[in-house]
């Protein structure tokens, strides 16, 4: 498992927010409805976690180094954090290592790292001769001292925040409350892959007769010839929570891969389906007509998520709303009671 990935959901959406759809905080904190602040302290939280675990970079310039990695810098303040990068060994490394981490994730290069001037290389070469020398006289360690405890991630999915606590100084403790489980959610939409059950209109909440997968794919050319269509995002709706579902959360992407328009959906903090109802996905207006893209299969457990995708009708444009219903009923020709609803 990459660095990448063992870091807490919400710090990765962002990443993921800011490196492949090439967001700003503003335009995350927008889409997401959470304060700007933060956004960016998840991001400068997960790139602490990210880098060297020691290191002389202060924690003002670890922020700003951080922000410049992720094009988050207007020009001049930019220009002027590559120069302290080109004058600033220390700073320099940190920011490498940082570049090499996060470069698989970006779909567009890294900023610029200055290169290591022959003052630096110098300097480099009599610290290791120092280090080298200092080591050859050093008191051996008493037996029996254990290792440093390893910095540990939180676990992923935690839908909860335990108490922050006390860090050394420089460290940021980790901070998931006000949005974490949305911009979770983000992340199943940014960068994992769903694969979702919708059921055709008219059929019951227990069975599935039809399947449809979304896979987001790149387009390839194999040695036949063969090629795959790559699936792109048009628009993201976030899915407000209606009375009585104050604690729901959902968000819906919609993508066109080669002619298809389809929609992504994802949900959290769902109530767990019973033998007596299933949720469904419709296209709305508020006085109708309605249309049933199908029942959610299989249904929501005790997890309280919910992962659903399909194709959207060539009609799409005349329906305001997309909304996640609680049905009781088969056939149901009107949506049941909304849980979650958005503006398409």
């Amino acid at each position: 498992m990459s660095s990448l990935e063992r870091l807490p959901p919400d710090q990765r959406a962002v990443l993921a927010l800011v490196l492949q759809r090439g967001r700003s905080y503003d335009e995350i904190a927008n889409l997401l409805a959470i304060d700007r602040a933060a956004v960016r302290d998840r991001a400068l939280t997960a790139l602490d976690a990210l880098g060297p675990s020691e290191t002389s970079v202060p924690a003002e310039r670890r922020a700003l180094i951080t922000d410049y990695l992720l094009g988050q810098l207007p020009a001049r303040v930019r220009d002027d954090t590559r120069a302290r990068l080109a004058n600033t060994p220390s700073e320099r490394t940190w920011a490498r290592t940082l570049a090499s981490e996060l470069a698989p994730m970006s779909t567009k290069p890294m900023p610029d790292i200055p290169a290591d001037t022959d003052a630096d290389t110098a300097r480099d070469d009599a610290d290791t001769a120092r280090d080298d020398d200092a080591i050859a006289v050093a008191t051996p360690e008493p037996a029996g001292i254990p290792e440093p405890a390893r910095r540990e991630p939180a676990p992923q999915g935690a839908t909860t925040a335990p108490a922050a606590p006390s860090s050394p100084s420089g460290q940021r403790p980790s901070s998931r409350l006000g949005g974490g489980a949305l911009l979770g959610i983000a992340v199943v939409i940014a960068v994992v892959v769903v694969v979702i059950i919708l059921v055709n209109n008219g059929s019951s909440p227990k069975k599935a007769h039809t399947t449809h997968a979304v896979t987001p794919t790149t387009t390839t050319t194999t040695g036949t010839g063969t090629s795959t269509t790559a699936i792109h995002p048009v628009a993201e709706i976030i899915m407000k929570p209606t009375s009585g579902f104050a604690k729901a959360r959902g968000v819906a992407e919609i993508v066109t891969q080669g002619k298809v328009t389809g929609v992504i959906v994802a949900a959290a903090h769902l109530t767990p389906n019973n033998k007596h109802n299933a949720y469904a996905v419709w296209l709305s207006n508020p006085t109708g007509p309605y249309h049933l893209l199908g029942y959610v299969s299989p249904g929501v457990g005790k997890t309280g998520t919910l992962k659903t995708s399909g194709p959207l009708p060539t009609n799409a444009s005349v329906y305001k709303q997309i909304v996640i219903t609680l049905e009781t009923t088969t056939n149901t020709k009107t949506p049941g009671q909304t849980v979650l609803e958005g503006k398409l």
